[in-house]
Order: structure tokens, then C-alpha cells, then sequence
């Protein structure tokens, strides 16, 4: 688990203030990493070209640039000149040094973006837009400095952005390098000391990477057990039962002792699965929403969702009734699940904001801490390219998983595996952690083709985590 930071010039700020280093040495100590990852990605006799802004992050640039001189075919590219006082004295450095400077860009092996960094606010100007497309066109290596040009400080993506193969991320991790727009432009992220350790550089955050070794899987050491000492999960059958079956095999297969489908539709249910029309006497969660539609009146929902005391897993259908809201005040423990569709509604059902789907996704993190702030003890699963969990004020980025989990019953699963975890006696928030990057890891463990996993492939790719 690694932290992620909104912004870092306080961290930069307190290097210079309590650590006693200078914008020179943190600059310079960013430019070795950087052209330490250029040396890597490159080989003898290529060439590599800096494209270079006219602030610190150029200068950035301009800098790796001159430690490479002679030691590979180096080019630096300024297109619109530079202005901070950094810039202007790198690039005198730069030309003690009788380094190439050229007018257009050249062709080369490797291009590295130095143009804008993390500070982005605005859209790009034509003919920086323009020379992100020609870079983007062009068949290379392609390493960003700090964050993708066209990545502002939110993290949204403006008019263009240069597409990475490898960005270099200067101190921290920013929050801005993961949301859902920027995944398709940041490639790997590095982190580069700037002078100190991170340990050094980073203070207290609420905001984390999850990592593949941050999952718990729920394997059982005891050998003395029966099935009752792993819960019982209770999965609410809906309109489209295969949505509710999914759920239930993947509870099952996630360590369950026990799972009941409960409700109306209880077809073509596996033998291992248990049915009833009502709530079992002894049950550990509730698991519902999938698939749910209407067939239920408020009375029967009530009953199943709000007359125990039992944990709650909340999906798909539910998150757009008029219950939720009851749910969210009345139960102490719930996780929901929503996609950024279901999100929007739920944020307006709750009044907390009436925006469109195209708005949730560009502010995803803003979001999800609104929603939190009304709802501490709910543990909210904000499934996308990079999904979000938080609590209370504390968020977890998984940003494992990919686009093979864009398909019908993905999401049947993971709530599923939720409530598998919360009845081996997870909290609700270990639950949503390990069960969210097991999920990925089943998917990118998958040895099928990308466009052909299944809801089957997922659950059945559970059983040999």
C-alpha cells in the first residue's frame, strides 16, 4: 500500500523549509531519476528527444537532458521557450554543454514529455495540442515527466494528452495520475526520490495505492472447523435471477460456509446453493440489488434489507430505490457497490448533487469524499477503470483491474465475494479492500482473451487464488 497525495508543493515546500534542501538539489535529484529511466528504456546509438515546457517541469527535462549529454544522442525541443527562473538556468546549463536544440520535432527511439507537469489548469494551447498529437503518432518509446501532458491537477484529461509508456512521477504519487481518464495515458507510474527517501519526503495521508499483496485471502489454517464458522451469506433472488445465482456462487466459491438464494426466481439453483422464500433463521449478510427490479413491494424489501441487524452488500438495482436512503441512515454496517451510472442517481436520491454521469467520472474522487462526508460508516465501492474505496475519510485507489471486467455480471460477482468476506468475519471496509483486488487479480490471471471473460470465468477463477 503506497500513499497518494492531492497535491505535493506542500511536500516540496516543507523539503526546503524544515529539511533545508534546495529547489536546485530537489530538481536535480528528480532529473537523475528521470534520466536514469530514459538510460533504461533506451539502447546504444538511439535517440532520444526531450520535449521541453517553458515552467519546472520543462526544466525538468532540460536537466535530464544535459546529464545524458555524450553518453547518448540526446535533442531537447522547447516550443514555446522557457520562464521560470529554474528553466532559464538549466537551459544556460544545457548549452555550456553545446546540446542539440533543435526547432521541430525530430524523429528518435525515445520522447520524453516534459512539457506541463501536475499544475495543469487549463485546456492546451493549438500548437502544444498539435505537438502532442505528432508525438502521439509517432511509433517510440514515450516517458512523461511528473504527469501526462494534458492531465490537469484534478485529473482530467483536457482537449489532448500525450499517451505514456512510462511516467515518472516526481516525490509522491498524486491523486490526479488515477483517475479513470488518466488511465489510459500514464502507463507505469515510477516514483523518484527528490533528495531524500520517500519515507522522508512524504508525510500523513488518508488517501493509498492498493497493492496485489495488500489482498487477504480468506484461507483456512484451522483444521478443526465445520461450515458454520465461515457464515452464512443470503443473496435476495430479483427479476433477473442469473444475477443473484452469480452472486451466490461467488460467495460460495470466496469461503462461505453457506449461501441461500432467498425470495422469488430461486431456478436453476447449483446443488451446493441453499433456497428459501424467507430469511433464514441464522444468517451472517444480506448480499442484494442485483438484478432486483421490482418484484418486490416496500413491506417484503423491508424485511429482507431492514428488520435484522445483519451487514448489508447493496448493488445495482437497489442503489436507485427510495430505500436506499432509509439503508444509509438506519444500518451500521454497509458496503455499496455502484458504477458511475448508478453513483449519479444515488448522489441525487440522496441530495447530495444532481449531475450527469460524464460529471462523476471527471470528479470521481471530489465525489466519492462528498458522499462520504454524509455517510462516514458506509463503505462505498466506486467501480471503474480505477476503483475507489473509502470510509470515512480514508480512500483506497485499486487500480488493478482492467477491461476485461467490462461486461455484464462483473460486478455480481464482486458483491458476491464482498459478502463471502464480511461472513468469515472481515469488517466491512477489509471485506471491500481484499475482495475488490481479488477480483482484479482473478481477471488479469485469466489466461482468456481480454474481450472474453465471463461472470462464469471470474467465479470459477476464485477457487485457485
Amino acid at each position: 500500500m503506497q500513499k497518494i497525495f492531492e497535491e505535493v508543493k506542500s511536500l516540496d515546500k516543507r523539503c526546503y523549509d524544515k529539511l533545508h534542501l534546495s529547489e536546485d538539489i530537489l530538481m536535480e535529484q528528480a532529473s537523475i531519476a528521470l534520466a536514469n529511466e530514459v538510460r533504461k528504456q533506451t539502447n546504444k546509438g538511439q535517440k532520444v528527444l526531450f520535449v521541453c515546457g517553458p515552467g519546472n517541469n520543462g526544466a525538468d527535462g532540460i536537466t535530464a537532458a544535459r546529464i545524458l549529454v555524450k553518453e547518448l544522442d540526446v535533442s531537447v525541443y522547447i516550443p514555446i521557450g522557457v520562464k521560470s527562473k529554474m528553466a532559464e538556468l538549466q537551459l544556460k546549463r544545457l548549452r555550456a554543454l553545446h546540446v542539440k536544440v533543435v526547432t521541430s520535432i525530430i524523429d528518435a527511439d525515445v520522447y520524453v514529455d516534459a512539457i506541463f507537469g501536475s499544475g495543469l489548469q487549463r485546456d492546451l494551447s493549438e500548437n502544444i495540442s498539435l505537438i502532442i498529437q505528432q508525438l502521439n503518432e509517432k511509433k517510440a518509446k514515450k516517458i512523461s515527466c511528473d504527469v501526462p501532458t494534458g492531465i490537469d491537477y484534478e485529473g482530467k484529461v483536457r482537449n489532448v494528452c500525450f499517451i505514456a509508456d512510462i511516467t515518472v512521477t516526481m516525490g509522491a504519487l498524486k491523486e490526479s495520475l488515477f483517475s479513470d481518464n488518466a488511465k489510459d495515458f500514464v502507463g507505469k507510474i515510477k516514483v523518484a526520490n527528490l533528495g531524500v527517501s520517500r519515507e522522508n519526503y512524504e508525510t500523513k495521508s488518508n488517501s493509498f495505492l492498493l497493492e496485489d499483496s495488500d489482498v487477504k485471502l480468506p484461507f483456512r489454517e484451522k483444521q478443526k472447523a465445520n461450515k458454520g464458522d465461515f457464515g452464512h451469506v443470503v443473496v435476495i433472488c430479483g427479476h433477473k435471477e442469473g444475477a443473484s445465482r452469480i452472486s451466490a456462487i461467488s460467495s460460495f466459491n470466496f469461503g462461505a460456509g453457506l449461501v441461500s438464494l432467498v425470495g422469488k426466481n430461486r431456478n436453476n439453483i447449483p446443488y451446493s446453493i441453499m433456497s428459501s422464500e424467507v430469511l433464514p433463521s441464522n444468517f451472517s449478510v444480506v448480499v442484494a440489488g442485483m438484478g432486483l427490479g421490482n418484484i418486490y413491494g416496500d413491506e417484503k424489501l423491508r424485511n429482507f434489507l431492514l428488520l435484522h441487524e445483519k451487514p448489508l452488500v447493496v448493488d445495482a438495482d437497489l442503489l436507485h430505490h427510495k430505500i436506499i436512503k432509509e439503508i444509509l441512515e438506519s444500518k451500521n454496517e454497509v458496503v455499496i457497490t455502484p458504477h458511475p451510472k448508478e453513483f449519479a442517481s444515488l448522489l441525487k436520491i440522496l441530495n447530495i448533487a444532481d449531475i450527469d454521469v460524464s460529471e462523476v467520472q471527471s470528479s470521481r474522487f471530489k465525489w466519492a469524499r462528498e458522499f462520504s462526508k454524509k455517510y462516514p460508516n458506509v463503505v462505498l465501492v466506486l467501480k471503474g477503470a480505477n476503483t475507489i474505496i473509502i470510509k470515512d475519510t480514508t480512500l483506497y485507489v485499486n487500480s488493478l483491474g482492467s477491461s476485461k471486467l467490462a461486461k455484464g455480471g462483473s460486478g455480481d460477482v464482486l458483491a458476491g465475494m464482498i459478502g463471502a468476506l464480511i461472513a468469515q468475519n472481515y469488517s466491512i471496509l477489509d471485506a471491500a479492500i481484499s475482495a475488490s483486488i481479488a477480483h482484479a487479480k482473478v481477471a488479469n490471471e485469466c489466461k482468456c482473451a481480454s474481450f472474453g471473460i465471463s461472470p462464469e470465468d471470474l467465479y470459477e477463477g476464485i477457487k485457485w487464488l
